[in-house]
């Protein structure tokens, strides 16, 4: 005789049903408990930057994800070498470039071309500047990505706290009349006047790169810009990099050929940078000597290259002196 299983079918559901019916009865009537896994607070933004000097702690750091190429350097800038300007090829890769003179950061509360920043500065040459919020070909919003510093004191802050995890780590610029520095930018401790100025004596000018492309007259790879540089920095375009040579020369040069930061830092580090950063490029690439358009990433029958709130203009020795007019 065939031995009978100990359950059958009926008879597990029956245990089933008991079973459900049991636990109904005890929990009855008792409120039902929710377990969420703790949320850990958030790092950003700092909330010392919402709410002013309220004695509020500071949050601990956040690492960086690579050692920056260097805390601060700084090096020799002269100024007494007049404007220069070059055109040649790298490689495929048509190049105009600026070198001597004196660099002097320019910042309207609109857009202005840079051929209108060169001529209300009496400058001798310029490109475009830094990045700005508003990509927007058609605004004329200037608010700029970073901390930026003017000659004659003129500062604005990032005042967007929500921003501050995506510049950390990039490329600080400044310059006196005698020195030119980079410094990995830090939210926590470079975001006001007092504090920027307190990084080289004597400052006059200073703003926020998008990406370190040359340190110590060798270009950085892919990687290493990558770790805070903006996501398009390797997109093929026109490109603009800002910087000074081994003997203290100010520098900047613009592709007429379209390029990605990579090989943008290539070739910097193959015209004599020293020290190279990457400038707001594509539509905005501009790289203006006297009335001509050497480099231009978008131009308009109005207009020979398209208006941006911020340039870098060169100055002469003996024009340094000329008060700027107004754009």
């Amino acid at each position: 005789m065939r031995a009978r299983p100990l359950l059958t079918t009926a008879g597990l559901l029956l245990a089933a049903v008991s079973l459900t019916l049991l636990v109904t009865h005890r929990t009855a009537g008792a409120p039902p408990t929710l377990r969420t896994a703790a949320r850990p607070a958030p790092e950003w933004p700092y909330p010392e930057y919402e709410q002013g000097p309220l004695p509020v702690p500071v949050p601990p750091r956040v690492a960086l994800q690579v050692p920056v190429p260097a805390p601060v350097f700084t090096t020799l800038l002269r100024e007494d070498r007049p404007v220069q300007l070059s055109e040649g090829q790298v490689g495929v890769t048509r190049v105009a470039l600026l070198r001597g003179g004196q660099p002097v950061s320019r910042h309207v509360l609109w857009r202005s071309s840079v051929g209108e920043f060169i001529r209300a500065s009496g400058a001798v040459a310029g490109v475009n500047g830094t990045f700005f919020k508003d990509a927007a070909i058609a605004s004329n919003d200037s608010n700029m990505l970073g901390p930026l510093l003017t000659p004659g004191g003129h500062f604005l802050s990032e005042s967007d706290p929500s921003k501050f995890r995506k510049i950390q780590g990039r490329p600080l610029v400044a310059w006196s009349h005698s020195r030119f520095m980079v410094t990995a930018f830090d939210p926590r401790t470079m975001n006001s006047k007092a504090d920027v100025q307190a990084l080289l004596p004597g400052m006059t000018d200073a703003f926020l790169a998008g990406a370190w492309l040359v340190h110590g007259g060798q270009a950085l790879s892919r990687a290493q810009m990558m770790t805070h540089a903006p996501s398009d920095a390797q997109q093929v375009r026109p490109r603009v990099f800002f910087g000074v040579t081994r003997d203290g020369l100010s520098i900047a040069g613009a592709t007429i050929t379209p390029v990605s930061s990579e090989r943008l830092a290539r070739i910097a580090q193959q015209a004599g940078a020293q020290e190279a950063v990457l400038m707001d490029s594509g539509y905005s690439t501009s790289l203006i000597y006297g009335s001509r358009a050497l480099a231009v990433g978008h131009s308009s029958r109005r207009v020979q290259s398209r208006p941006v709130p911020h340039a870098i203009v060169f100055m002469n020795p003996v024009m340094a002196l000329a008060p700027a007019r107004k754009p």
